[in-house]
């Protein structure tokens, strides 16, 4: 976690944003994509949409930038690549 209040701030942000995104990218999409007992068309393409927009976010982040949080690796990299892998 960066020492700087600013940085650590946008790592905190990220970090959240995680905790936000995590439940529709790996939770809802992969829930209703590959688990559920019967297909259920709405909440595919719901939770699809979702995550290509969640992903997006991440993706325009890091075409500018090596991590996510900034110049450094921090606990925001950490908790958000699992789910991305």
């Amino acid at each position: 976690i960066p020492k700087d209040s600013r940085k650590k701030t946008e790592c905190f942000n990220w970090l959240f944003w995680q905790m936000g995104s995590a439940p529709f990218i790996g939770g809802g999409f992969g829930h209703f994509f590959n688990y559920a007992p019967v297909s259920i068309e709405y909440a595919i393409d719901r939770y699809t949409m979702e995550t290509k927009r969640q992903l997006d976010v991440l993706d325009r982040l890091l075409a500018k930038r090596d991590y996510v949080a900034g110049d450094e690796y921090t606990i925001a990299d950490m908790a958000i690549f699992p789910w991305i892998r």
